[in-house]
């Protein structure tokens, strides 16, 4: 099973400015709400493995809760040093209401 298309969640649980949490198979996802743009990307982060869904997220930047690691949720990239570091994202498809993700399993 290597690239999977999975149904995350509803587009009414995840409002303009929310973050959601999301679990497959124990993987933890984070998905974000930026002005109606959904993005997901892995929930912990880089750090110490803090819940990112559980921070605070401001456009396209969200803040670690535990230690203020920040990340870009469209691209996964750390906004302040240590530079490089990424978390995982996930290409994101609408239909109707649904919210379904891309799971590459081989890379997880």
């Amino acid at each position: 099973m290597a690239r999977e298309t999975v149904k995350i969640a509803s587009l009414r649980d995840l409002r303009p400015g929310q973050m959601l949490f999301a679990e497959l198979d124990g993987l933890p996802i984070a998905l974000a709400n930026v002005d109606g743009a959904i993005y997901a990307f892995g929930d912990s982060c880089r750090h110490e493995g803090g819940p990112l869904s559980a921070g605070l997220l401001i456009g396209e930047t969200v803040t670690c809760p535990w230690h203020g690691w920040t990340y870009n949720v469209r691209t996964g990239k750390s906004i302040v040093p240590p530079l490089g570091l990424r978390i995982p994202t996930y290409p994101v498809r609408i239909e109707g209401d649904d919210v379904y993700i891309e799971i590459d399993w081989s890379e997880e």
